[in-house]
């Protein structure tokens, strides 16, 4: 390989790099490697952003009419900043009372409400692994 054909090849491998980073980043700031948490909110810089939020929904705030569902979901961490979050799509068979949510949507903070475009619920009693038959019998 001649040292033209080389430099080409070096040059052609860093646009390369180069353009898969800034995707990364992009992506990344668009979505978020990791979800927030409720109480992240109140900090004022998400006003009008797309979010990605975790919580808890809250106890008897699940309301449902023609415009979809509402409901209210507290922080995970323990404190007791909570968001108002309405949602018109496919509701997850385990949406409840009580279930952790991870909800993607933009946030208006003058109301205090996420306007969800994507939701999932988090069921971890359903992916905790179960003792083997031995472990049960204490063998």
């Amino acid at each position: 390989m001649n040292k033209k054909s080389r430099t080409r090849l070096l040059i052609a491998t860093g646009v390369i790099v180069v353009v898969f980073v800034i995707g990364v980043v992009f992506l990344i700031q668009k979505q978020g490697a990791y979800y927030r948490q409720v109480a992240d909110l109140t900090s004022g810089q998400y006003d009008g952003k797309n979010v990605k939020v975790g919580g808890r929904v809250v106890r008897g705030t699940i309301a449902r009419d023609e415009a979809g569902v509402h409901f209210t979901i507290q922080d995970l961490t323990g404190k007791t900043d909570t968001v108002k979050v309405t949602y018109s799509g496919q509701m997850p068979g385990t949406f409840e009372d009580g279930v952790d949510v991870v909800i993607v949507g933009k946030y208006a903070a003058a109301d205090g409400v996420v306007s969800a475009e994507e939701l999932q619920t988090k069921c971890p009693s359903k992916y905790e692994g179960k003792a083997s038959p031995a472990a049960q019998t204490g063998q």
